[in-house]
């Protein structure tokens, strides 16, 4: 067999890497989810026959060794900086908690890492994503953050149909759920942002606040009554995000509105309109009736299930291969960003309009 193009190195070895896939198989949350398998990191690797893993890193030894023997890795690191060193990857996966996350791809692309997949959120301040942008336009780098709606079906199609004018001009793209403002709703805005063309953010307000939700693993990624330190800029915690209202540079509004546990998305053009339910199971097209208030469904061909996180690592690839930006590149990912940190910057300000780009750019929101 020929010797595989792309040597890849993974930091962290737990949940994303590894074993969401298992909670996935295991639990009934999002029946959906069982049919768009791979999801993590490793499993989508081990599809593509021009990669090789070839290292992992891990504070945890015992987590190395298992990562190890379960995906057929030959090599464990405790520091990432001597496994890049040692192994020279062509790919880093980045999967630790987002505080990491700027100083690993940063690192990496100086240390001649010719791509990178992280997780989100991408960083934690508007100055490491700028840091991680700057990184890759020096470097030629090319970075992937792990936005997986872009490549989900139903996302697909409905940017497909707001493309084509069928529905008319594009509006705005609504999305609901009370969450933690970076881990969580870094998805949203980015999503959002994708529907909308990734077109860049110029002002944007908005609330934060603790959300209410029954789900567990998303109530430990906000700190309830998290207070802010205009000393150090920085949060005590994540705020959690109840909405927000950007503009955009073409004059289309993204709103964030408050939900409990309900993920949704609605693309309102001049002549109809896209949903998007279920936590991207239900996809349902709208047009208007003539010239009136009243809409009909419109048919759309049934859209075979799909693993979006393969078709992600399949786009870093192509990006490497190409000299293309990936989808989801570090510029739409420093958009989000901007959304975001704006809203936290409004809401301290009362809930004012802010302009984007943030001349500010050290406020710091950790997140998990």
């Amino acid at each position: 067999m020929a010797e595989p193009r792309f040597r890849v190195a993974l930091i962290g070895a737990g949940r994303m890497a590894s074993t969401i896939d298992d909670e996935i198989r295991e639990q009934d949350t999002w029946p959906s989810l069982k049919q768009q398998l791979p999801y993590s990191h490793a499993p989508c690797y081990r599809t593509f026959p021009e990669v090789r893993m070839v290292a992992v890193c891990d504070l945890d030894e015992s987590r190395c060794r298992a990562f190890c023997d379960r995906w057929d890795v030959p090599r464990y690191y405790l520091d990432y900086r001597e496994m890049i060193a040692r192994e020279r990857p062509d790919i880093v996966s980045i999967t630790t908690p987002a505080h990491l996350h700027a100083e690993m791809a940063v690192y990496a692309m100086e240390h001649g890492v010719r791509g990178i997949y992280c997780e989100k959120a991408m960083c934690c301040s508007l100055a490491e994503a700028d840091a991680i942008v700057d990184a890759a336009k020096r470097t030629g780098a090319k970075f992937m953050l792990g936005a997986q709606r872009r490549h989900h079906p139903h996302f697909r199609k409905a940017r497909e149909l707001v493309e084509s004018g069928t529905l008319g001009s594009l509006v705005a793209v609504a999305s609901w759920l009370e969450s933690s403002l970076l881990h969580s709703l870094s998805h949203l805005a980015d999503n959002s942002l994708y529907l909308a063309g990734d077109t860049a953010p110029v002002s944007v307000f908005g609330v934060l606040g603790s959300a209410r939700t029954f789900d567990e693993v998303e109530a430990r990624r906000i700190t309830q009554d998290a207070e802010y330190d205009p000393a150090t800029q920085t949060w005590s915690g994540d705020p959690g995000c109840r909405s927000y209202t950007a503009e955009l540079e073409n004059g289309v509004l993204l709103v964030h509105l408050p939900s409990v546990a309900d993920v949704r998305w609605e693309v309102t053009c001049t002549d109809g309109f896209i949903r998007i339910e279920n936590n991207n199971d239900t996809l349902q097209v709208y047009r208007r009736r003539g010239r009136s208030y009243s809409f009909a469904p419109v048919a759309i061909d049934p859209i075979p299930p799909a693993s979006a996180h393969q078709a992600l690592v399949r786009d870093l690839l192509q990006a490497l291969e190409s000299d293309e930006r990936t989808l989801a590149n570090e510029i739409v990912g420093r958009y989000g960003m901007e959304i975001l940190l704006g809203t936290a910057q409004s809401h301290l300000q009362g809930g004012v309009r802010v302009q984007l780009p943030l001349a500010d750019r050290d406020m710091y929101v950790p997140s998990h």
